[in-house]
């Protein structure tokens, strides 16, 4: 499987003009880097319509959409003119609701799926909780013969998702993120390697560029010195990844979590001092 990952720059966007602009040169960067070929999947970060932040989500009334609007139609149209799958963030209107959410569209331009992220984040430099819900589903879809779930930044603190969707059979998680330098930025790295070590699959963490956030992650499903993982830099980069079944299976027998894994961890009594 190919992937084109984007860590691309996001100008502020305040009222739907400004999207739209940011989205029409996107989309002409995007069909620029798949001049030497079309990859299975293009994906892009967390919010990848609009800006992030406080100003930004003050005006999600100008930018908000929904599954027929104008963002998911100008990422339908190109994801059929290029013959690949597209994923992208966008700020979702729902019955009533926002949702932080990735949508995925596939080659024929049609919904391949949607995931809304569960945790909202209210800390450190994220204000989300005040302008969005939480989502109430799971994602994990089928693109190019693989099986790929969806989780959004914050997700990423709360194992029990990621093992949820690994037991679904996830090989790949894509990890959308907007990563900004809080406290929180220091243990993202590590907190990806351990996802993607401990439930032996692909961990694509994709973070916007720019001084203040950059540093998205690849992680393959066992890191070694043979195997390392790949750091962006800060700037918008776009890094063509190749994922390989047998280095699933490799990792799996060389460490085999799922033979020695305990399943009666709850069961089992807690001494307690006297």
């Amino acid at each position: 499987m190919q992937i084109l990952a984007g860590q691309i720059t996001i100008p502020a966007t305040r009222n739907r003009a400004d999207q739209l602009s940011h989205l029409s040169r996107l989309t002409e960067r995007m069909r620029d880097a798949c001049r030497q070929g079309v990859p299975d999947l293009i994906v892009l970060p967390e919010l990848a319509a609009q800006e992030y932040g406080d100003d930004a989500f003050a005006c999600l009334d100008d930018l908000d959409d929904d599954l027929a609007g104008p963002v998911v139609t100008t990422f339908s149209d190109l994801a059929r003119e290029l013959g690949t799958t597209i994923a992208f963030g966008m700020a979702r209107r729902s019955n009533g609701r926002r949702h932080i959410s990735q949508v995925l569209v596939g080659p024929d331009g049609r919904l391949a799926g949607v995931y809304d992220k569960l945790h909202c984040a209210q800390f450190g430099a994220s204000g989300e909780a005040a302008h969005f819900s939480p989502g109430e589903g799971l994602l994990v879809t089928e693109i190019a013969g693989w099986r790929v779930g969806v989780v959004i930044c914050y997700d990423l603190r709360f194992p029990d998702l990621a093992r949820r969707l690994a037991d679904a059979g996830a090989g790949l998680i894509l990890h959308p993120v907007a990563f900004t330098r809080d406290f929180s930025f220091t243990s993202w790295h590590a907190f990806v390697t351990t996802r993607a070590m401990e439930n032996q699959l692909y961990w694509l963490s994709l973070n916007r560029a720019g001084d203040d956030w950059g540093q998205s992650l690849f992680c393959p499903p066992l890191v070694d010195g043979d195997h390392p993982s790949l750091a962006f830099g800060n700037d918008e980069q776009w890094q063509w990844l190749t994922l390989h079944k047998d280095e699933l299976t490799a990792a799996r027998t060389r460490l085999p979590l799922s033979r020695d894994r305990r399943d009666d961890l709850e069961a089992l009594p807690l001494w307690r001092p006297d």
